[in-house]
């Protein structure tokens, strides 16, 4: 584990308008590729087009359907760089407000609609702060950083009060103290300032 979790986000509602705004020509040039030459031949007013379809994320839509995802919700792909487990998608669907629709893409992308009375930006911070967080078990991934945790935890422990902060990377950061004084609260706080910026854990003593 080398990265911070991050989640990168792509208007599907935009690529949607993007796919219905094409000039009369682009569309015209792409029906008559459905026919074979022996249908050109034929006289044009005779022909019965076929309906505009869209293809989206969750199926087949007419053009003009008023149950197209982009029409009932405002729709993002997300794409990330920490694989999407089956409790991940237990967390989408059952845990984040807002969230309607769900679609999982890939093993590193997903799709969501976001329900009208819901602002995007909230529910995109409650997925970021939910998903984009460290386990014990994903930072002390490996024999190296865990024997490493496990001797400074051995050296703290003499101490009544002590945090430590280890980042994804297995590097270490701690503040310990006799007493539960100012300067081991700020240095706390550090600890967590830390661990919000780049990921990771916050270890701390029984006493906090």
């Amino acid at each position: 584990m080398s990265t911070h979790k991050k989640i990168a986000w792509e208007s599907w509602n935009a690529k949607a308008d993007a796919l219905l705004t094409q000039t009369e020509t682009e569309v015209i040039q792409e029906e008559k590729n459905l026919f074979d030459d022996s249908l050109e031949m034929m006289n044009q007013d005779l022909l019965i087009q076929a309906p505009k379809m869209v293809y989206t994320p969750l199926g087949v839509y007419p053009e003009g359907s008023h149950l197209k995802p982009s029409d009932r919700w405002d729709c993002w792909i997300c794409h990330t760089n920490f694989a999407i487990t089956e409790e991940i998608v237990d967390t989408l669907d059952n845990q984040i407000d807002g969230v309607e629709a769900l679609k999982i893409l890939g093993k590193y992308s997903f799709f969501i609609g976001v329900a009208k009375l819901f602002d995007i930006l909230d529910v995109r911070k409650d997925i970021e702060d939910t998903l984009c967080v460290y386990t014990e078990e994903e930072v002390l991934h490996s024999d190296e950083v865990r024997v490493t945790v496990d001797l400074v935890r051995e050296q703290l422990n003499s101490k009544k009060y002590w945090s430590m902060f280890v980042s994804p990377e297995g590097e270490l950061d701690y503040v310990v103290s006799d007493e539960m004084d100012r300067d081991y609260l700020d240095g706390l706080n550090n600890l967590l300032e830390l661990k919000n910026l780049t990921g990771g854990i916050v270890l701390r003593s029984s006493n906090g």
